[in-house]
Parts: C-alpha cells; structure tokens; sequence
C-alpha cells in the first residue's frame, strides 16, 4: 500500500493533557499503519546503537511469539499499540465535543512509542521492518495467516500542539518520559504465566510424573490456602525444579531464567536430566507423605518451601552422589517418614523453626521463605547423610 500524501484519523479528542497538547486516539489497521508510518524516524538517534542489543531482541521475540501464537490459534489479544507527535500543521475538526477528525502529513509524525511493536508485526509479515529498514526472510506465518495479522485493529495515540508550533523537543520529551519508564505491572504469578519455557513444560511434566491431580491437583495461582484443595502450586513446581537444575543460588526475577549461573541455557533436555533425580526422589517421598496431603492434616509437608527444599536435596544429590533411581526413591521414602507436625521434636535440630511463643509448635525462624527453604534442605541432606 502506498503512503498517502495526507491522513485523515477520526477518534476520542482530549484538550486536557498537560504541556499545550492535545491527543486523538484512534485505530488503524495494520496493513494502514506500516504504511503510513513516517519514513524517517526524528528520534532514531536517541536509540539506534542499542535497539537490536539482546534485551530489546528478547522483548521483541517475546511480542513476536505473543502475536504468532494469537493468529494462529485465534486466541485474544490486547491491542497493539503505537504512539505518534505530530509537527507542524494539524487540521482539526471537531465532530463532537470528545469526538474530532485530524488531518496531517504522515511525514510530519515521529514515532514516540511501539518501536517494538511495529519492529515485531513487520517481521512476522516479512516487511522491511521501518525501525532498522532490515529485511528479514520469514515464512513463520502462512499466507491467510498474514491476511488476518494485517486486518487486525491497532490502537494509535496522536499527540499534537493545536498551534501548530513545529517543537521536536516535546516529542523527544514524551519518547523519552514513556520509554523509560517501567509502567507494566510486575508479579511472579505473570512472570511464570506468561512465557513458553522449559520449566513451565517441567513443571507439567513432573506434575504428570507423581499423579498430583489424585491428591487435589495443581493450581495456577501462587498461594493456596488450607480451604483449598489443591496440592500445590504451578509456580511452586518451576521453583522445585528451578532449584534441582541450580541449587540455591538461583532464582526468578523479572522473568523466568533462561540460564544457569554457569551460563548454560535451561533447555528442555537439561530439565529432563534433573527430572531424572527430582521425580523418583519425590514419588518416594510422596510414598509416605500423600495420605496426610490427601486427608489434609496441617503440617510443613505443606508448606511450600518445604517442597521447593527437596528440589536442593535433588541439586545435592545430582552434585555429590552417583544414585540408582532406585536408590534416590529410598531417599525420598527416608525423608517422607519424618513427622511433619508442627510439634514434632526432630525439628529442633532444623535451623529453619524456632518455638512459638507457647513453647508448644515449631515456626519460621528465619524471617523468609527463601531462607526456610534452604535451611530445611540443609536438614534434609543432614537427614540423608551417613
């Protein structure tokens, strides 16, 4: 499609944004907005030498798969969208008191926000991709598949000045008060939801492996509580085997690690591997412990950190033994014949509890969950060892 000499957008009209602007927000399609973006980009200094550094290509994979995935199997999406200051004249017309029509030169927009975004629906329909103008082959999407990407509606903010004024520094104001900020929020129930990785196809796995839906399944929020019937939690799972490929020392951030701190990539192969030790060591704890999770009688066997604290014990042992299968089972069946009561002595040997003020039950001495769970693994290898 060939850019037009001028755009006419009609849109939701605000005259209350600070700084003498005024923004219309609209829709375009795809097909209309790539061809129609300003062929040069005015702030492109600003971020040319850091755009394709890995960080924003893992955004830009991440948007890639989101958009790929959506098409494919018509799944919901959020729309897309793309910020624009206009310089110079703009034609108003109010059609209603929150409603107007502009008029502009398209040449005379600079992309303010949607870098990525508009980087990523190129790509996916094998453009040259108007940020870097780099082409890249791509047959990821079948022909109807990039007919329906191209059709579909993408939100488009237009900031202007009504006098008109030319002002490049407003523009670079807004690109820069938008891009670095961290305005998305964060939570490591969306961290884990939201990605394709090994360690959410482990955790299913695992979750296969030791037949979890018998007693009460997986949920797929973060907590559970004693109401619930639930076994455990999806997020719990990814810790377990998070800590059986790494230990202690790794952990989730932002985002799901995608390697070590060895550097090795966490692949589907490499989790396998530490499923190998983590499921027979879990079944054989489980050989003992499932009536109590079934009949859900309260104790540490619950919790958690306790369950994370196995997947150290597997770390441990995958480093500091050479075990049969056979011989991790025992293992696990050692630990499922402790007395996970809350009262229980043996505990005071685990630097993980202290007495409540009753002096009758044992409770989270260390302050987090992290740390519990590490001292509880401490005393599960002392446990194990001769």
């Amino acid at each position: 499609m060939k850019q037009a000499d001028e755009m006419m957008l009609s849109g939701l009209l605000s005259n209350n944004v600070l700084g003498g602007m005024s923004l219309v927000q609209s829709f375009l399609t795809v097909e209309n907005l790539l061809a129609n973006l300003p062929k040069e980009q005015l702030l492109l200094e600003h971020f040319e030498d850091s755009y394709e550094r890995s960080v924003n290509k893992d955004r830009l994979q991440t948007l890639k798969a989101q958009y790929k995935k959506s098409v494919e199997e018509d799944a919901p999406l959020c729309s897309p969208s793309v910020s624009m200051f206009i310089l110079g004249d703009v034609q108003c017309e109010y059609l209603d008191k929150n409603l107007a029509t502009l008029r502009f030169s398209p040449s005379k927009a600079t992309i303010i926000d949607g870098f990525l975004t508009i980087s990523a629906l190129s790509q996916l329909l094998g453009l040259t991709d108007p940020i870097t103008n780099k082409k890249k082959d791509s047959d990821i999407l079948t022909t109807s598949q990039k007919e329906n990407l191209t059709s579909i509606d993408i939100q488009v903010s237009l900031y202007f000045q009504c006098n008109g004024k030319r002002d490049e520094e407003t523009a670079a104001k807004l690109f820069f008060d938008i891009n670095a900020t961290e305005s998305k929020l964060y939570s490591q129930y969306i961290a884990i939801h939201e990605q394709e990785s090994p360690l959410i196809i482990g955790a299913e796995k695992l979750s296969e492996a030791l037949t979890l839906d018998d007693l009460g399944g997986v949920s797929d929020l973060n907590k559970i509580t004693k109401s619930d019937s639930f076994v455990t939690t999806k997020n719990t799972l990814v810790q377990v085997i998070l800590a059986s490929l790494g230990g202690k020392n790794i952990r989730i951030e932002k985002r799901l690690p995608t390697q070590l701190t060895n550097k090795s990539a966490i692949t589907n192969s490499l989790v396998d591997q530490a499923l190998d030790t983590l499921i027979p060591l879990m079944r054989g704890w489980l050989s003992y412990t499932a009536p109590q999770l079934k009949q859900g009688s309260n104790g540490f066997h619950r919790s958690m950190q306790t369950w994370q604290a196995l997947g150290v014990v597997a770390y441990y042992l995958t480093q500091n033994t050479t075990l049969t299968t056979q011989q991790i089972f025992a293992a696990g069946q050692r630990l499922g014949q402790l007395d996970y009561g809350k009262s229980a002595p043996h505990w005071e040997k685990c630097k993980a509890f202290k007495k409540d003020a009753t002096g009758q039950y044992w409770i989270n001495a260390t302050g987090g969950g992290r740390t519990f769970r590490d001292k509880m693994a401490d005393y599960l290898i002392a446990v194990l060892k001769p």
